[in-house]
């Protein structure tokens, strides 16, 4: 606190020796009075060194009176007085009243020269007009003097010089003034008297002052709107700008009026509206400056009404006054009056501004010292600036020494934010790269941690559907499949934050060798088959084959064009996708291009920046890597990638790998894998292709023969059978009459895609029933394995490794046989279900029948006989069992509930005996049964059971009715939902839920009966 009242009485105390230094005379009783009597002699001492004299002294003085500079003052030597000059004249005039209490006046000097020559005044304010004659000829003047009020024009505190040549070594001098009712007229500045020379060099100072003081300002307030404008966040740089050059300008409308000379605005009601009208502007970006510095300290509902007073104040002064009507006061008590109501009106905001510094000064704000040099500068030239407006006492050079603090207040506060900022970043710079390096370090460890885990879930998912732990119920398996396949995501997701982390760390590994141009060619085509069909984006390859090769690392060379094509994909909705390569000197240029959406420029820089991902309208989708990981692994391959875009027309990025020698090409080793390229010789097979093996069946589809080849002997060396063919269409119309265990299908294929072919055959069979793989030569990534499960099990990346594809066959092997498995068990655990319900509801007929009827009783043990002998054969026939036979134990059941009810039931069939279809025994039976117990026996007078078996279209339609009680809305719900309670409906409808394309439905109405129909695929089993 001690320091802020030592700088704050320092700045005063130089303002106040600047104003003294500058005014001495006006306050010292011991001021050089040289002229005496109206006359003045001028030594040749006193011009040396272009020095100025002040005329100081008594003038000839003609009250009252213009003397015309032709009549000779003798005249008028009556009249003729002494006047202190400078001083104020109102003692020595009389108002004419006549003319609303206007005064004149004549001042006369001789001045007496050493030498002939050219010799000037500098004049400072003759209020309130002047015109100035010397050796009676007019040499200058401000406003118009004249004896009545219609000739009168005021001048506006203006600063001038006059020259002219000397006659017998002696100046006359005559001034006239006119005075209208301004308490501080006459001559009240002193006449400074010098050489031509030293006038015009004394006059130029002053004005290279003004200039210097107003440009400054003005230069430093563009600097801080500039700046400003470029960021636009700091407001208080806009308005500490505009403050500074709107004072810049205020400064050219006063002491020499710089600005007058450059804007010839010569009257003097246009020059006192620019000066008064700019104060309040100033003051307001003063205050704006000060609250959007401070804003804690500053209350919008004080500064509006602060800002809402400066505006009327500038209105009112500078565009129009509505109490004065912008006309001239009448009185020197109106004059003073006008000025107290204009500084009351700028009063209270200056007196704010102070009230708000103040306050950063008691709460040590950032910075507050060094504002504090500028606004108690401000102050104390307000204040200078109040009593000149007041008294007319000049503050000369009080303008440079407010310029000089406020360029040393701001250069010192720029100073102290800019270190603050560079400490400040520094720290944070330090702060940031340790958290990138812990971020790197988390990455990593995190990975690792979560590949452990989700490794382990795989696993045990792949060893469930496999059926390691015993056969799971079909829904289990599917759920478990769903488990592995999102795992597996989770993996690659993994593997791409762990690859993001070791390229940060340097540790991303790589195996350059010869690679084919044609590579881009096989990408190009497998992103074209999976890609919707009504997209409309066209994937186009200019890439002649006969370029050479290129030396890099096949797998992350297409890792790095993938990440690109989708990342073109991704920002292009409609339009096209061009790729291109030319060999340039020794490097193997590579463009993709896109007519797509374009990247701002702001992001250009940043895109191939970990985890950074362009706004667009507030979706995100992946990580952000795809294209930092290209970066990476271009720049491993001694390549090089940049981008260019246009926002709104397209993006296009380059990159680069080195070409691959002719001695390398020569000597590239040959791999024991499957690879995309062409075999140099063409094989042409005979197809389709059969290896006969073992029990398990491969259908293998590439339509490129080597490929062919080389999978069928690899896999008929491990003893399987092997059926090959060339295309999709070939493919579907084998599986329609043959079924198969797996099927190994190329994604990239002419005609029928494997993408297409894996949708075709999904129509037909599920996952578990057909496992499919899909070998694709695009590198994994997590959206592409999202799209491949579609309709594939599983994938592998060319070139194959046959140890690799071996196992996933093993596997997938596994878990089809494991879902046979299960169906099996949940077919039995069903059985053991309904055959108690169904033994214990037939004997309890037959007991009850050998009380009355011996041959019916034999009749019904008949039937029974009929039943267990169905029963055993289902275990035979792996729980399959033909149409005939589940339609035998059905009459044998309704023989049996007959005898029972006699004429209560009536039963009809309608059986096409000629259809030859396999179905799940004990199926038909529970629900005939279920029908007869639940439906017709609850009627007293019995019903009707119709049986119905006949074709519809390729489906066997089977019909069971009966006109029995119905079921309620509610219970049928929960029927058809698998939630009821009735073993004899639930279980056959779970059985039929395990067969391919089997449907059943249920029809029923209160009191009306019950329909069951089920529609079968002729032919197809379980």
């Amino acid at each position: 606190m001690k320091k802020n009242i030592l700088i704050i009485a320092c700045i005063i105390m130089l303002f106040s020796i600047v104003f003294f230094l500058g005014n001495w005379h006006y306050f010292s009783d011991k001021n050089p009075q040289i002229v005496e009597d109206g006359a003045v002699t001028i030594e040749a001492e006193q011009l040396q060194k272009n020095n100025m004299i002040k005329l100081d002294g008594e003038w000839s003085f003609y009250p009252n009176v213009l003397i015309p500079p032709q009549v000779s003052l003798d005249s008028y030597e009556d009249k003729r007085i002494a006047i202190p000059v400078p001083a104020k004249w109102h003692k020595y005039v009389q108002p004419n009243e006549e003319e609303q209490g206007l005064t004149i006046g004549t001042y006369h000097l001789k001045v007496k020269v050493p030498v002939e020559g050219q010799y000037g005044l500098y004049i400072q304010t003759i209020r309130q007009s002047n015109r100035v004659f010397m050796n009676g000829i007019e040499v200058g003047g401000k406003g118009s003097p004249g004896e009545t009020l219609s000739e009168y024009q005021a001048e506006n505190n203006d600063k001038y010089t006059v020259f002219t040549q000397s006659r017998n070594n002696e100046l006359d001098i005559v001034i006239h003034v006119t005075g209208f009712h301004y308490p501080q007229a006459g001559i009240i500045y002193p006449i400074e008297f010098g050489t031509m020379q030293a006038t015009q060099q004394h006059y130029r100072i002053k004005v290279l002052t003004d200039v210097l003081v107003s440009v400054g300002y003005v230069i430093f307030g563009v600097i801080y709107i500039t700046s400003y404008i470029q960021n636009r966040r700091r407001k208080e740089e806009l308005f500490f700008g505009l403050f500074a050059i709107l004072l810049g300008l205020y400064m050219s409308f006063i002491n020499q009026k710089v600005f007058f000379m450059i804007v010839p605005i010569t009257h003097a009601l246009g020059q006192l509206r620019l000066q008064l009208g700019s104060v309040p502007l100033v003051i307001m970006c003063l205050t704006l400056f000060i609250y959007y510095m401070y804003p804690q300290l500053a209350k919008k509902r004080t500064l509006y009404p602060l800002l809402i007073l400066m505006g009327i104040t500038f209105f009112m002064y500078a565009i129009y006054n509505p109490f004065t009507h912008n006309l001239r006061a009448t009185s020197e008590e109106e004059v003073t009056f006008r000025k107290l109501v204009y500084i009351a009106l700028n009063a209270p905001v200056v007196a704010y501004n102070v009230w708000v510094l103040i306050r950063v000064l008691l709460k040590r704000l950032e910075g507050a010292r060094y504002i504090l040099i500028v606004l108690i500068a401000i102050c104390s030239y307000s204040v200078l600036l109040a009593i000149n407006f007041i008294t007319d006492i000049p503050f000369d050079y009080s303008e440079i020494l407010l310029f000089l603090l406020m360029l040393f207040g701001f250069v010192l506060l720029l100073n102290y934010r800019a270190n603050a900022a560079f400490i400040k970043i520094q720290a944070l710079s330090e702060e940031l790269l340790t958290h990138n390096q812990m971020k790197d370090e988390f990455l990593l460890k995190t990975s690792h941690e979560l590949r452990t885990p989700l490794n382990g879930i795989v696993n045990l998912s792949k060893s469930l559907m496999e059926g390691a732990q015993g056969p799971l119920k079909r829904t289990q398996q599917e759920q478990v499949i769903l488990i592995h396949n999102i795992t597996q995501r989770l993996g690659h997701l993994v593997e791409d934050l762990l690859f993001s982390s070791t390229h940060m760390t340097g540790e991303i590994r790589v195996s350059p060798r010869a690679v084919p141009i044609t590579v881009i060619n096989e990408v190009m085509t497998e992103i074209q088959n999976i890609m919707p069909k009504n997209s409309h984006v066209r994937l186009i390859t200019e890439v002649d084959k006969e370029l050479p090769n290129m030396l890099t690392d096949e797998l992350r060379f297409k890792q790095v064009l993938y990440n690109l094509l989708h990342n073109a994909i991704q920002h292009t909705k409609i339009g096209e996708i061009i790729v291109t390569a030319h060999a340039q000197q020794s490097q193997m240029i590579i463009q993709v291009s896109d007519t797509g959406t374009g990247i701002p420029i702001q992001d250009i820089e940043h895109i191939f920046t970990a985890f950074y991902q362009v706004k667009k309208q507030g979706q995100k989708e992946g990580l952000g890597l795809g294209l930092s990981i290209a970066k990476n692994i271009v720049e491993k391959l001694d390549g090089a990638i940049y981008v260019t875009s246009l926002l709104g027309e397209g993006t296009t990025f380059t990159f680069t790998m080195p070409l691959a020698t002719e001695a390398l090409v020569n000597n590239e080793p040959i791999f024991t894998t499957m690879g995309t390229q062409a075999a140099t010789e063409v094989l042409k097979l005979d197809l389709p292709l059969f290896y006969k093996g073992n029990d398990k069946k491969i259908l293998v589809v590439d339509d490129d023969h080597v490929n062919i080849k080389v999978l069928a002997d690899t896999l008929a060396l491990k003893g399987y059978t092997v059926i090959a063919v060339d295309n999709g269409f070939d493919a579907v119309a084998y599986l329609k009459t043959n079924e198969v265990d797996c099927l190994l299908i190329d994604l990239m294929m002419n005609g029928m895609s494997g993408y297409e072919l894996c949708k075709q055959v999904r129509k037909q069979h599920d996952m578990l029933e057909l496992p499919i793989i899909v070998l694709t030569a695009i590198m994994k990534h997590s959206d592409l394995v999202l799209t491949l499960q579609v309709g594939a099990n599983d994938y592998l990346q060319k070139p194959v490794s046959m140890d690799e594809l071996l196992i996933r066959i093993e596997s997938l092997l596994a878990v089809r046989q494991s879902s046979i498995d299960a169906i099996e068990v949940e077919m039995n655990y069903l059985y053991a279900q309904v055959t108690p319900h169904f033994v214990y509801n037939t004997l309890n007929t037959i007991i009850g029948l050998s009380y009355t009827n011996m041959n019916d009783t034999r009749e019904a043990l008949y039937c029974l006989a009929t039943y267990f002998r169905a029963k055993l054969n289902v275990h035979y026939r792996n729980s399959l069992v033909s149409i005939e036979e589940e339609i035998e134990l059905v009459k044998a059941y309704l023989s049996i509930e007959k005898m029972r009810f006699v004429d209560r039931l009536t039963v009809k069939y309608d059986i096409d005996e000629s259809i030859q279809l396999m179905i799940p025994a004990l199926s038909i039976q529970p629900l005939v049964e279920n029908a007869v117990v639940h439906g017709i026996s609850k009627k007293l007078e019995g019903g009707t059971i119709e049986i119905s078996v006949q074709r519809e279209g390729q489906f066997v339609r089977i019909k069971i009715y009966d006109n029995g009680v119905g079921i309620p809305d509610e219970k049928l719900q929960q029927l058809l939902n698998g939630e009821g309670s009735r073993i004899g409906f639930v279980n056959p409808l779970k059985k039929f839920q395990l067969m391919k394309n089997a449907s059943l439905r249920l029809y029923s109405e209160a009191g009306k009966g019950t329909t069951i129909l089920i529609l079968l695929p002729e032919g197809d089993g379980a």
